[in-house]
């Protein structure tokens, strides 16, 4: 069987896709051993078996899988400017309150363009079982700002929402 000229082409382009910048949408999936500088940043009490780099906000973040419960992903999470892990930071996340920030975060979700990253984070044995809060990264050293925060005693999360920070459009 021929195939179409176009078919053809469109398969070799796919197979041939373009180098990952770091701004892409590009996410590296498979574990693989991180850098010394990045290894050394994350601050979990165990890292599980090596860990993930995705091209984020100028740079790349590269996350290791820590300890968590049933209902959440935890993963540390490194700044370097490039893939070699040069310039690794811990990544601090301020919360409400006046709480200390977090080195991790729970069930993460990114956000390349507006350089925003999300926490779900559920606990049914917490009083308030439920929370979100979404991070950007600003400034050359990349810190965390907290601009959404909210909460519910609803562990499904339908409703009794609480805002307690809303910065999103500043």
């Amino acid at each position: 069987m021929m195939w179409p000229a176009a078919v053809l082409a469109l398969l070799l382009a796919l197979g041939h896709a373009a180098p990952a910048r770091a701004d892409d949408v590009t996410f590296y999936d498979e574990v693989r051993p991180l850098p010394s500088a990045v290894a050394a940043a994350i601050m979990c009490d165990r890292v599980d078996s090596g860990g993930m780099a995705r091209p984020f906000a100028g740079g790349f973040v590269f996350s290791a899988r820590c300890p968590s419960n049933h209902a959440n992903e935890v993963k540390g999470l490194v700044f370097a400017e490039d893939a070699e892990g040069n310039g690794a930071k811990t990544l601090l996340f301020p919360y409400p309150k006046g709480a200390d920030p977090a080195d991790s975060l729970s069930n993460v979700r990114f956000y390349p363009q507006s350089r925003e990253l999300t926490e779900l984070w559920v606990n049914p044995e917490d009083d308030i079982c439920r929370t979100e809060g979404r991070w950007r990264l600003e400034g050359a050293a990349r810190a965390p700002r907290l601009i959404y925060w909210r909460e519910t005693r609803d562990c499904d999360g339908k409703r009794g929402w609480r805002v307690l920070i809303d910065r999103r459009r500043g």
